[in-house]
């Protein structure tokens, strides 16, 4: 598929899938292929649509400075050259953030919510973590070795225990085109300067939060926090795994979300 286009960034989105459309926004650093156990299986109900980040993947990287609120519009200008009106919306951790965003900027846009593995503002602790994983990188660690480094903030104790587990993840991860360390810190400059927990009552549409109970990166206090805040917001804390549950564990993540989806979707077709 052609780049998307705007004043400020060419993105570049992948499309799979028939039914109605379904926006997946990824997180800090990785590109579209993260999403590999969850774009077909998704795509057998829905019309999926994947894109890179600024800077991630094949997207362009523009010019300082980086915000959420900028990712959010990059967000919604797929969905303009899509010619998609109305969106269910799944974001991860940054993506997550990115969703909200959307959903409190661009409402009428939004028609389900899924925010799994994020949060509504960084706290001391994130904040520390993410400053060094952008300082590694701007002084030259190799990024596969920089993310073998980080894997216990990201993977359960479990996965990193399963040796078979932990190598089919790290030959995903050894796969995925890597960031700039310039594209990386303006990612991580963005998340710093996010917050939402003010606005997010002002998020409209119907909203499932999720969280991961062995998440030390973003841990269920602060999805609960997320749900707190938002209207009729649902929380659901998988059974198992970390911050990196959709490649630990799919078929999990991937359950609850159809679940959720396909009720909302039945529910829907009913009153029309």
């Amino acid at each position: 598929m052609p780049l998307v286009s705007t004043p400020d960034v060419d993105l570049y989105v992948e499309e799979t899938g028939n039914g109605p459309p379904l926006l997946l926004v990824m997180g800090l650093g990785a590109s579209l292929e993260t999403w590999v156990a969850q774009r077909d299986v998704f795509a057998q109900r829905y019309r999926v649509i994947t894109f890179d980040n600024r800077g991630a993947g094949r997207s362009g990287c523009p010019d300082a400075p980086w915000t959420v609120p900028a990712m959010a519009e990059d967000a919604r200008a797929v969905l303009d050259f899509l010619a998609i009106e109305r969106a269910h919306v799944l974001g991860v951790s940054m993506g997550g953030m990115i969703a909200q965003e959307l959903a409190i900027r661009h409402p009428e846009r939004v028609d389900h919510l899924v925010v799994a593995l994020s949060f509504a503002r960084p706290d001391p602790i994130r904040r520390t973590f993410l400053l060094h994983r952008s300082w590694a990188r701007s002084h030259g660690a190799e990024p596969i070795s920089e993310s073998i480094a980080h894997l216990p903030w990201l993977l359960s104790p479990a996965t990193m225990s399963d040796g078979a587990r932990l190598a089919s993840i790290l030959d995903l991860v050894g796969t995925m085109p890597f960031m700039s360390p310039e594209a990386y810190a303006r990612q991580i400059e963005a998340i710093l300067e996010y917050r939402t927990l003010e606005r997010l009552g002002e998020v409209r549409a119907p909203t499932l939060v999720l969280a991961a109970p062995e998440d030390v990166l973003t841990p269920v206090e602060l999805s609960e926090e997320i749900a707190a805040a938002v209207p009729g917001a649902r929380l659901v804390v998988l059974r198992r795994g970390g911050h990196g549950v959709i490649v630990e564990y799919p078929d999990d993540f991937n359950r609850v979300v159809l679940d959720w989806l396909e009720r909302a979707d039945d529910a829907a077709a009913r009153r029309a």
